[in-house]
């Protein structure tokens, strides 16, 4: 398949994947128990993806020492952008769906490896890919527009953070498809990165949210279901 198509494809999945899952996240009536449920749901879906794609794909490429370098560099990422939004006052209501957009977005960059040196192979699997991608690129799109849309950010503004979180998908792709077999090491620590980025925000930001915003096991029992949706979407 041509570099340019598998290219295309890669931006497509990314970015319709994630801005689809965005607009149902601008959508959805947010009452307390709607809105601690949701973080919950993303909380749990967060967690899966972790526990059952990321890190165990980065184990099996890069072994255990690249890993836990990328889970710790990623943790200092991540807090050093959290100090870094704190500061600035016009913007800190939007900064659990800025860092979940940057999370993303690193986390979509070597998926997007696999895809094009995939599709790149001429194999069957690279449509199947193609098709699971977008469809876990949904949920986290709305996982992105939800901190945002708590807030009452314009929705096109939603949907930007979005597209730019989508879009690595695509480049990644293109690096794939080009270079064919990337070092495993490299994608292997990228995938550590975004798991090490992910699990600081679901611990710190999107799990405790849930529980302050209404006080019940609501955002309990959703962090258990999306975790549950993860493994349904994945499987």
């Amino acid at each position: 398949m041509n570099t340019w198509i598998i290219t295309l494809i890669g931006f497509f999945v990314g970015v319709v994947g994630t801005t689809l899952g965005s607009i149902a996240g601008i959508v959805i009536k947010k009452t307390d128990k709607v809105l601690s449920f949701l973080l919950g749901l993303t909380g749990g879906f967060m967690m899966f993806i972790v526990s059952f794609h990321l890190f165990p794909e980065a184990f099996y490429l890069g072994g255990i020492k690249t890993v836990l370098l990328g889970v710790f560099i990623g943790i200092a990422i991540i807090i050093a952008l959290e100090s870094l939004i704190d500061k600035l006052s016009n913007i800190v209501n939007m900064r659990t769906g800025i860092l979940l957009a940057i999370s993303i977005a690193i986390h979509n960059f070597p998926e997007g490896l696999a895809l094009g040196s995939t599709l790149a192979g001429e194999t069957d699997f690279g449509l199947v890919l193609t098709l699971a991608m977008l469809l876990h690129d949904i949920p986290e799109g709305t996982s992105i527009a939800l901190p945002f849309s708590m807030n009452k950010i314009n929705p096109l503004k939603i949907i930007y953070f979005s597209i730019l979180a989508g879009a690595p998908t695509g480049l990644g792709a293109f690096v794939g498809a080009y270079l064919g077999n990337i070092s495993n090491t490299i994608i292997s620590f990228c995938l550590a990165l975004a798991g090490g980025i992910m699990l600081y925000i679901v611990c710190d930001d999107l799990i405790p949210t849930g529980k302050k915003i209404y006080n019940g096991r609501i955002s309990a029992i959703a962090v258990v279901i999306g975790f549950i949706l993860g493994i349904i979407l994945y499987f």
